[in-house]
Formats: structure tokens, C-alpha cells, sequence
């Protein structure tokens, strides 16, 4: 994974909110504790392997969307292995700050309200949803929207705190006193599943077990 550096993700980050920094993880990326600041990038490379592995090959009309894109820091990586890349998130003006600086190409970005129109149907090969759908309260109507975005084959890609007591003690050690989440990495996966996809694969982040702080799940809709 390239990473994108310090100096353009403090620049990029400008103007937004302390609350839309903390959303975006950037205090993370940031972060002067080099093992928290691992764990925040390790969880991003495990998403770009599985891109590595789910991409079908660039110049076939390659479709990733990725879901709370935040700052857009999956971008780079995502657009060398898709042809294109749609970019969904509330707050856009870092997603676009950072499209501009790195002069990325093919990379669309849209508010999710815009998003319901702006994509089509059956045209995403690989939907990302990474540290986002632990925010949304009501979660079937947006695994809906994903399974109406899916191509037939495609895959859904989704990261998630665990919210456990090592999870909660990086969070004090790190210095964020923010809210923690109602949801977490297990409920979660059991309501999509239950909603009827079903899960492929799980990585445990950094190690199964009680160690895992990060969950990174990839599913399809149930018989494909």
C-alpha cells in the first residue's frame, strides 16, 4: 500500500471539523506513537490486499466503490487495480482536496443522497465499507443500496472495530475521549449476513482472538 504522507493529509485536513478529522481516522494516520499509528495503516493494507486479489484487471471497465471514503486515502490504490473509482462520504471537501493534489483521475465523488442516482445499478465490482457502517443506526436499507449497486459476482468489502477492551484501551492510550459505538465488528457481520450475504473471508487485526482490534470481512450476496 502507498500510503499518503503526513504533509498532505494535515493539508488536506484543513478547514474540516475536529469531529470530521476524528471520523476520517486522520488523528490516527497521524498519530506520534508509531504501534498506534501501525495499527490505524495495517488494517488500510489488508483492504488493498483483498483489492489486490478481487480486482478483475484494469481496462475491463473496473468499477470500486468505496463507502464513507472519508479523505480518500484508499484512492491511489484502489484506481491502480480499477478503472474506476467512486468516492461516497457525507463530507466530500477532503475526498476532493486529496483527488486534486495527487491529480487523480477517474475518481467520482458523491454525497450518498447523490450517490442513490449517480450510480447504476449492477455496476460495482468490489464495494468498500471501511471504519463506516458502525455509524449508520438503521443498517438494512444501506445493504440494500449496496446489493442494488453489486454487480452479481461483486464483493463487499467491510473494516470494523471490534469495540473490545483492547480496542478500548488503544483508544485511551491514543488520547481519543470520543463516544465509542452501540455496534460492533460481530453484530455487525451477524446483521449482514443476516440480511443475506454471506461472508468469504475474516481477518483478524493484528491477531485472532482477544488481540483483535480490527475486523476485515468480505462477503458476497448469498449464491454467488
Amino acid at each position: 500500500m502507498e500510503r499518503v504522507s503526513a504533509d498532505l493529509l494535515k493539508r488536506i485536513a484543513r478547514g474540516l471539523s475536529e469531529e470530521d478529522r476524528a471520523e476520517m481516522a486522520i488523528p490516527s494516520y497521524l498519530h506520534p506513537n508509531p504501534a498506534l499509528r501501525w495499527m490505524a495503516w495495517r488494517r488500510l493494507e489488508v483492504v488493498v490486499s483483498a483489492l489486490e486479489r478481487l480486482a478483475p484487471g484494469k481496462g475491463k471497465g473496473s468499477v470500486a466503490l468505496d463507502f464513507g471514503c472519508g479523505s480518500g486515502v484508499l484512492f491511489r490504490d484502489t484506481l491502480a487495480r480499477f478503472d474506476r473509482v467512486v468516492g461516497v462520504d457525507l463530507v466530500l471537501s477532503a475526498a476532493k482536496a486529496l483527488v486534486n493534489e495527487l491529480g487523480l483521475k477517474d475518481v467520482s465523488l458523491h454525497t450518498p443522497a447523490e450517490a442513490d442516482s449517480a450510480v447504476a445499478a449492477a455496476s460495482v465490482d468490489v464495494l468498500i465499507a471501511a471504519e463506516v457502517l458502525e455509524h449508520v443506526d438503521d443498517l438494512p436499507p444501506t445493504l440494500s443500496q449496496f446489493k442494488t449497486w453489486l454487480k452479481p459476482n461483486g464483493r463487499l468489502l467491510v473494516s470494523l472495530p471490534t469495540e473490545n477492551a483492547l480496542y478500548r484501551l488503544g483508544r485511551k492510550l491514543a488520547g481519543f475521549s470520543g463516544h465509542y459505538h452501540h455496534s460492533n465488528a460481530a453484530s455487525i457481520d451477524e446483521k449482514i449476513q443476516a440480511f443475506g450475504f454471506r461472508r468469504h473471508k475474516l481477518s483478524q487485526i493484528p491477531a485472532p482472538g482477544p488481540l483483535s482490534i480490527y475486523w476485515v470481512m468480505e462477503y458476497s450476496w448469498a449464491g454467488t
